[in-house]
């Protein structure tokens, strides 16, 4: 009994307490912290306290039984630290002003009058996976023999 003496237990009152009956008020919050677990489940873990409150109580209500307090719903998810995700806030976009912009220098005159003298690029911007991006960048050749015929 090594654990008793750790805890500053007596052994009478372990067995005492190993072999309680378990209280309505136990039983109640087991079955409702399974409900708060299955729910928090569905959810992925984005429902808070309140609306964890707000959900298992409007389906109390259609089933014609007392709802709970908001309180007891906190304090056990608080014991068991069953907590809600905290989504981080997308960054906004930052338009691009004309310091960050490339002088036209073409004047949207592509026609070129010997081979590799005007060259024209694009650069798309990919994203993929989480904050992830990729560029491509085509390229192409502005001189005569590099255009098709009309």
């Amino acid at each position: 009994m090594l654990l008793c003496e750790i805890a500053q237990v007596s052994r009478a009152a372990y067995y005492k307490w190993l072999n309680r009956t378990v209280s309505v008020r136990e039983r109640e919050n087991q079955t409702l912290l399974e409900d708060i677990r299955v729910l928090y489940d569905q959810v992925r873990g984005i429902y808070g306290y309140r609306r964890i409150t707000m959900t298992i109580n409007r389906r109390r209500r259609e089933d014609n039984l007392p709802v709970y307090n908001e309180k007891r719903i906190h304090r056990l998810m608080r014991i068991h630290d069953i907590k809600s995700i905290i989504r981080q806030k997308r960054k906004g976009h930052k338009k691009s002003t004309p310091q960050h912009t490339a002088e036209n220098l073409m004047n949207r005159d592509f026609s070129a009058s010997r081979r590799d003298e005007k060259w024209c690029t694009d650069i798309t911007e990919f994203k993929y996976g989480v904050g992830k991006k990729a560029y491509l960048s085509a390229i192409m050749n502005c001189s005569p023999s590099s255009r098709q015929a009309k």
